[in-house]
């Protein structure tokens, strides 16, 4: 005779061996961004392509998850449940790695103690461990542990692989329009030292070309450095309208994270500056119109020909903490942890603006440590065994 355990006592059936040795075996796979001026990563990218489609499809399938839909964008998604109850919950990871850049032997997944960066556990080494490759793994081990151990889902539970790495909101568009139902809340796996994130500012690329007319650096005054052109319009950026604040996420900003000039040859002066302005969103704002104030403020430079023109947008998201999708998560977070996850706003920009937008509640959770933007990536290992946990019992509290 066998006594059926409850779904939650079931989460302890996690296969932690499993979840470390696949997260070894992906931190070796390749899905970083190339430095460079392109920071962008085409969803079909040849990188990815491999990772999703020779690399994760074949692991979910080995697993018994059968029930895969296609996305555009080479792009998949997962389905659990049987469908007989109302709620509906989506989990995303994502592929591109953009961030680590600099740190040494990216493509170890070395497993040693974080004792220098102030995790005096054992970790686990590798460019986007932090940002997908945990998640990612975590992913599966769900999988493996829902049908080995035949966890009861009454609703419906997507699990998808996300490839945005355009700073779009496009690739989450592309997965909800093959989605037989529209989420209920989503849970976006990101690295953030397993805090709860309720909410971020959006973002809108502004790019800039500023034409002038080459000269030898000998003879500045017979030509038009463009970089001099984009020294002038840097000037100006203060001119910008930023009144206003949101009273959870803060301010807006603007400035200019990339300048790059053409052509690059000895002693010239180039004629072309190409610029990417990042201007922050806060709730309420409309893109279009931040594009068309920061025309109106930078104005004419003569003799330079500008040339503006409205990039990628990622909108601000936040989410109520009452929303039963997020008890749900801080609940099962304080079976497993002990305590209430810390909660934060983040400054930076993410996807989550994109399911906010279009109703779908959407906040942000997972295991991360290293050293952000470019130096060394890694995570804690008992953080990706807890994030695992919390997820499966996060997933049973809204659908079992």
């Amino acid at each position: 005779m066998t006594t059926e355990l409850p779904s939650h006592a079931q989460v302890e059936h996690i296969d932690d061996r499993f979840l470390i040795q696949t997260l070894t075996e992906l931190a070796q796979i390749r899905t970083d961004v190339p430095l460079g001026e392109n920071t962008f990563m085409a969803p079909d990218d040849p990188k990815l392509v491999h990772y999703v489609q020779g690399e994760l499809r074949p692991r979910i399938q080995s697993l018994g998850a059968y029930d895969i839909i296609d996305a555009p964008g080479n792009q998949l998604v997962v389905r659990l449940g049987d469908g007989s109850a109302d709620p509906c919950f989506l989990v995303m990871v994502y592929t591109p790695t953009q961030h680590h850049n600099l740190m040494e032997d990216p493509f170890s997944g070395k497993i040693a103690r974080g004792t220098e960066w102030g995790y005096d556990e054992p970790c686990l080494f590798g460019q986007g461990v932090s940002q997908n490759k945990a998640h990612h793994a975590v992913m599966l081990a769900l999988l493996k542990l829902f049908n080995e151990q035949n966890v009861p889902l009454k609703g419906t539970f997507y699990l998808a692989v996300n490839n945005e790495g355009n700073s779009s909101h496009e690739c989450f568009q592309q997965i909800l329009s093959v989605l037989p139902r529209k989420p209920q809340f989503a849970l976006l796996l990101v690295g953030n030292g397993l805090k709860l994130s309720l909410g971020n500012r959006g973002r809108i690329d502004i790019n800039v070309e500023i034409r002038g007319k080459a000269s030898h650096s000998s003879s500045p005054h017979l030509g038009a450095s463009a970089i001099d052109g984009a020294n002038a319009l840097l000037n100006r950026l203060d001119r910008v309208p930023l009144e206003g604040t949101h009273p959870i996420l803060g301010g807006r900003h603007v400035l200019a994270y990339q300048i790059v000039y053409e052509p690059v040859a000895p002693h010239t002066l180039p004629d072309v500056a190409r610029l990417k302005i990042d201007r922050r969103l806060i709730p309420g704002d409309d893109p279009d119109l931040a594009v068309s104030q920061f025309i109106e403020a930078i104005g004419d430079i003569p003799p330079y020909q500008i040339t503006v023109d409205k990039g990628p947008v990622m909108l601000p998201a936040l989410v109520e903490p009452e929303t039963p999708g997020v008890q749900a998560l801080i609940e099962a977070h304080r079976r497993i942890c002990g305590r209430d996850p810390e909660t934060i706003y983040g400054m930076g920009t993410y996807d989550a603006g994109g399911p906010c937008a279009v109703g779908v509640p959407a906040v942000m959770y997972g295991a991360g440590g290293g050293v952000h933007p470019l130096g060394v990536d890694f995570v804690p290992i008992s953080q990706v065994k807890t994030e695992a946990r919390v997820v499966a019992h996060t997933a049973i509290s809204l659908l079992g």
